[in-house]
């Protein structure tokens, strides 16, 4: 693996007199006069289950196929998910000291009896009884040995991920739990014996079979499923696995086994959800003030069978129905939509959950669409789609009395979570979308009209789908926020600052975003996409971005994605953050994105362009009040490869504190989790591995300064000056 390169920093300093090197610019800003109020709600998170962001991501549960259902699953590929009986997905049959027995995946002894929540088109191609089909593993042990059982991997590597190609299920069979050395971690799993009268031992053990923790002992398995728990105390740091073994002879069967640790390594000491600490603090960082879920093109499906039903994702964790997601993996549905509500909660963001329409994904064709020919499929659609939008309304913001606020308040939150957004479909289009849209937004704006709905304008910024889907939303949707999503490169963010401005033209139909309709824009997933996340692309990015907030009295909402990627398994080409089991990078992407998101109750200021002997080709800025406690923030983008010294003069006669934070590096190649593209548990890691981040945010403090004071905008650089 190549040494992560330290990018040199440009020193910021207070300037009186010209440098050589160093072009003069002047900033004259106006305090007094106020342009429009910034949206409130500009700047947010899109979280899709995408990239293993979820399971063996933000999930902090670490047990890969828990309760043995990635099994015979409908439309994977041949190699995809566990085919056999006798193989089990993420997990390795451990057989010790002439130990003799057989472990079979059998379905005749259910765990629990799940509920039949939706009433599943009966005419499609799939059998809707393997939604419910559960399975467990069955021990038969003639000879114990030293123990006779299986081994939870969890989450890491395959051999190779180039054998993958683009399939992203990660049957790990090399120790992958990310244990750490005096940590505890609580254990669950649920036994059922058949007459057994042997113990059953868990431990975590290394790759070498060297025992990592201390033995939790069950003396007696019940004939009857009972949950059992206990905690392990890790002994050292390295990458584990939880073995599970019967000790004697006899028959017993193993199902839904967990493993998290201790509160203090989750977030908010596990109160708001099972999520993993170190992800959710980068979250906490961004200040979101909302968060779209569960997808894109993951809340669609890639076909019938994988498309997202929340109801399967609420109650008991041991209950929910888990599923083969859009991007080819397991969601075991741990983390469901009551834990994105938590999340979005804890993180002060409004929740903007994503819902689809019956019909799947443009980017498989089509795969299925929801008839409405009969009676008895328009009763369908009603009861599944209709209904699944408007149960999920109660589910937030019923009271407990209702039949979903009743269960939202058993899971833990009496209080609603005052739902004020959903969205209907993603990079859809077409007449079949459109006609089931329609059912969608009368009933919910029948019973519901203070709910914002999101609609869609396709999956390009512009374009034949574009035009047509907003020629359907200007006629008959104006009331919705139109998400826009577009991966772009370099040229195309630095060249579109006034997209949104007044007047400016909209998409290939003559028409303009108009502010005297109440129509608005979501942009919902932006990137740019390709570069890897290299520097370059955050300044393009950020230049785009403070046009955005120079016209968000149009575009009320925007969020990058994808939001997390898991290093082996992208399939994305830019991620606003990488990770792996034991840490994460924050791109540069992400720091623009913090430091561009301060500054609540915001106002545009009217700012004058830096002005020189020199036009700028690439320098942006963007100035804002916080008009309840009147601090300035100054944002600039110098994308250009020479420093600026820019006399900056603040009309208002005040007197301000000023600091400046910036990121900046004369190499725009770098990228912030470097090139390799395997992490902490592969074995051709050396020791140059590294969570080192090459290029962040740099503080310099200015001072007190009034109506005039000069910063040096260095080279390549992303900023803002906050004066207090």
């Amino acid at each position: 693996m190549k040494r992560i390169i330290k990018t040199v920093l440009c020193l910021v300093s207070l300037c009186t007199s010209a440098f050589a090197q160093t072009e003069q610019r002047t900033w004259a800003i106006d305090v007094n006069k106020l342009g429009i109020e910034i949206s409130p709600t500009l700047s947010g998170i899109f979280f899709e289950d995408i990239n293993q962001s979820l399971d063996g991501g933000i999930c902090a549960q670490m047990i890969q196929n828990n309760s043995f259902q990635a099994y015979n699953v409908p439309d994977g590929p041949a190699n995809e998910f566990s085919q056999s009986d006798t193989v089990f997905f993420g997990w390795t049959i451990v057989q010790t000291d002439g130990a003799i027995g057989e472990a079979h995946a059998v379905s005749n002894r259910p765990l629990v009896t799940l509920e039949r929540k939706y009433d599943y088109d009966p005419n499609d191609k799939y059998d809707d009884e393997k939604r419910y089909v559960q399975y467990c593993v069955k021990f038969d042990i003639q000879k114990a040995g030293k123990g006779f059982g299986i081994a939870a991997n969890g989450y890491g590597i395959t051999s190779s991920t180039r054998e993958r190609g683009a399939i992203y299920s990660n049957n790990t069979q090399r120790p992958s739990l990310a244990v750490e050395s005096g940590v505890k971690y609580d254990v669950g799993l649920y036994l059922q014996g058949d007459h057994y009268k042997g113990k059953v031992s868990v431990w975590l053990e290394d790759i070498n079979g060297t025992i990592n923790s201390n033995v939790i002992t069950i003396k007696k398995v019940t004939d009857n499923w009972k949950k059992y728990t206990g905690t392990l105390k890790a002994l050292r740091t390295v990458d584990s696995r939880l073995v599970i073994t019967g000790q004697s002879a006899g028959t017993f069967y193993l199902d839904f086994v967990t493993m998290l640790p201790e509160a203090s390594h989750l977030w908010n000491n596990g109160k708001s959800g099972p999520f993993r600490k170190d992800m959710m603090e980068a979250l906490a960082k961004l200040h979101p003030t909302f968060m779209r879920f569960p997808g894109g093109c993951a809340s669609e499906g890639p076909n019938y069978f994988g498309q997202v039903f929340w109801k399967n994702s609420v109650g008991k964790p041991e209950e929910r129905i888990g599923f083969r997601n859009h991007w080819g993996y397991w969601t075991s549905q741990y983390v469901g939509f009551y834990e994105y509500f938590l999340m979005a909660e804890s993180l002060g963001a409004s929740p903007l959950p994503v819902l689809n329409n019956g019909v799947t994904c443009q980017f498989v064709g089509h795969s299925y669409i929801a008839p409405l020919e009969t009676e008895a499929d328009r009763k369908r659609f009603q009861d599944i789609f209709v209904n699944d939008a408007l149960d999920l309304i109660e589910f937030c913001n019923g009271p407990v009395s209702s039949k979903w606020g009743k269960l939202r308040a058993e899971m833990g939150h009496p209080a609603p979570f005052n739902l004020k957004y959903l969205g209907v479909g993603n990079e859809n289009q077409g007449k079949e979308f459109w006609e089931r849209f329609d059912i969608m937004y009368k009933a919910i704006k029948a019973k519901y009209p203070d709910i914002i709905i999101v609609s869609t304008a396709g999956a390009r910024d512009a374009g034949r789908e574009f035009d047509a889907n907003y020629a359907e939303i200007d006629t008959k949707y104006p009331d919705t926020y139109v998400d826009e999503h577009y991966y772009k490169g370099d040229d195309w963010f630095f060249s579109q600052g006034n997209r949104y401005a007044p007047g400016a033209k909209r998409g290939g139909a003559g028409l303009t975003y108009d502010r005297s309709r109440p129509t608005r824009v979501f942009v919902g997933e932006f990137a740019n996409n390709g570069t890897n996340n290299a520097y370059h692309s955050t300044l393009a990015e950020a230049a785009y971005w403070l046009s955005l907030e120079r016209n968000s009295d149009m575009v009320v909402m925007a969020a990058y994605a994808p939001l997390f990627c898991k290093k082996g398994f992208n399939k994305w080409g830019a991620n606003l953050i990488w990770f792996d089991n034991r840490g994460l990078w924050r791109t540069t992407n992400y720091y623009y994105q913090q430091l561009f998101s301060e500054g609540g109750n915001r106002a545009l200021l009217p700012a004058d362009v830096l002005k020189g002997d020199e036009a700028d080709a690439k320098v942006y800025t963007s100035a804002t009040i916080d008009t309840k406690t009147g601090r300035l923030y100054l944002k600039f983008v110098n994308a250009e490869a020479t420093e600026k010294n820019v006399t900056i003069s603040i009309a208002g006669g005040r007197q301000y504190d000023a600091e400046m934070e910036y990121m900046t590096s004369a190499d725009t190649s770098i990228k912030n989790q470097g090139d390799a593209n395997y992490y902490s548990s592969h074995p051709d890691v050396d020791s140059s591995f590294s969570y080192h981040e090459a290029i962040t945010p740099q503080t310099q403090p200015i001072g007190k300064v009034s109506d005039r004071f000069t910063i040096v905008m260095p080279q390549n650089s992303v900023g803002i000056v906050r004066l207090k």
